[in-house]
């Protein structure tokens, strides 16, 4: 009989899987420092943000580290450092 893997809840999970539950697919503004990932994905309706995310370089499959939170949102993506406030970070979603 095969055995289907089903995802422990929170509540079950281990410290440092809730900790890689709660960091999936989520915005750069909700992780802590430290923690490492890929951009997923991009999500804004206005245009400028968009643009001015492109052209920092900050793209979807590019490896990213933030490394704190305060003052700003100081973030590593390609080697570049970025400071951006929270309006910016809760448009870009990581993947852990």
């Amino acid at each position: 009989m095969k055995m289907k893997s089903v995802p422990l809840s929170p509540k079950e999970a281990s410290p440092k899987e809730a900790v890689r539950i709660n960091t999936e697919n989520t915005p750069l503004s909700s992780m802590e420092p430290k923690i490492r990932g890929k951009i997923s994905h991009l999500e804004t309706k206005n245009p400028g943000i968009l643009q001015k995310l492109m052209a920092m370089g900050v793209l979807p499959g590019m490896p990213v580290t933030l490394l704190r939170r305060k003052p700003s949102f100081l973030f590593e993506v390609d080697q570049t450092r970025y400071a951006v406030d929270r309006e910016i970070a809760d448009h870009i979603f990581v993947s852990c």
